[in-house]
């Protein structure tokens, strides 16, 4: 479903509540403070997104409102992802047996502060139209981490003589200020939202809310960087033929290389480290779905 019609959804169902009734204006505002929960079910990229708001509005009169929010968003998504080969009933004197795990895990934070005002156009049974604009801070912070242990055995035998090789492996990467397809980066910015928007107010204090906004969005993107931790142990039958490290690190540039069976093997090397600052500028249409209590 796409965001028009989840909005234009909304309106036809507080609309269609108000058809039968045509009450009269006592539903409509007569206080001065509100108090709502806003959310929005898409983010600016029309994914979804677990963003939501706690808004207030000051009413100067029964034209006019101030509003002011807070919001605040968190997204974690975890894939996991298994490889296995048995190669045993191919050749029972030289198989493989391998098995991978790998474990991604994706962590986004969204933050929002905003002031705005609003001009309330018409009422209309329970009904009140409205629109406005509205600016403030917009920051958008990820993490992640992936994870990957490998297990791996061959067993070759060639007349009497068997012999059977071991390796266990270990990556580990762990991103700052980016996710880990490294496709998106920490931003931080302000934005401004013109919007228009309607109110159904089921009792007196107590109302449901429509609103649609088009938001521009400009600031800076943070540089994302990365650490790796690999480690790898090898063995042929009781002798142990590998035992190594190497971290690196993107925000020094350095990897170091270390040799547990063979320090002559140590190698500590120095990479430019990659650099992804810059200045974005986005704009985007944004739904809104709200139930709020005046006072």
């Amino acid at each position: 479903m796409t965001m028009r019609k989840l909005f234009f959804m909304a309106v036809f169902v507080v609309t269609g509540l108000t058809a039968s009734a045509q009450e009269s204006n006592d539903y409509l505002p007569d206080g001065i403070l509100t108090l709502e929960w806003k959310f929005n079910p898409f983010d600016y990229e029309s994914k979804p997104t677990n963003m939501a708001m706690i808004n207030g509005r000051l009413f100067l009169d029964y034209k006019s409102a101030i509003r002011f929010g807070v919001g605040v968003g968190y997204n974690k998504d975890k894939d996991e992802q298994k490889k296995d080969k048995d190669s045993r009933q191919a050749d029972a004197n030289n198989y493989d047996i391998e098995n991978s795990n790998t474990i991604t895990t994706n962590k986004e934070m969204s933050l929002r502060l905003s002031l705005g005002y609003e001009y309330h156009l018409a009422s209309s049974g329970r009904l009140d139209f409205y629109v406005g604009a509205e600016a403030g801070y917009l920051g958008r912070f990820y993490s992640a981490t992936k994870e990957t242990n490998g297990d791996a055995v061959n067993v070759s035998t060639v007349g009497t003589t068997t012999t059977t090789t071991r390796s266990t492996d270990y990556d580990k990467f762990e991103y700052k200020k980016s996710n880990s397809d490294r496709t998106k980066f920490n931003e931080s910015g302000f934005f401004g939202t013109v919007f228009t928007g309607v109110d159904f107010y089921i009792y007196k204090k107590l109302y449901l809310g429509a609103e649609l906004g088009i938001t521009f969005n400009t600031g800076k993107k943070m540089n994302g960087t990365y650490t790796e931790s690999k480690s790898k142990v090898s063995y042929e039958g009781s002798n142990q033929t590998a035992n190594w490290t190497e971290d690196y690190s993107s925000e020094l540039g350095v990897t170091m290389y270390v040799d547990n069976l063979n320090k002559k093997n140590n190698k500590l090397t120095y990479d430019y480290a990659v650099d992804n600052t810059g200045n974005y500028t986005k704009i985007y249409i944004e739904p809104a779905i709200r139930i709020g209590w005046m006072f």
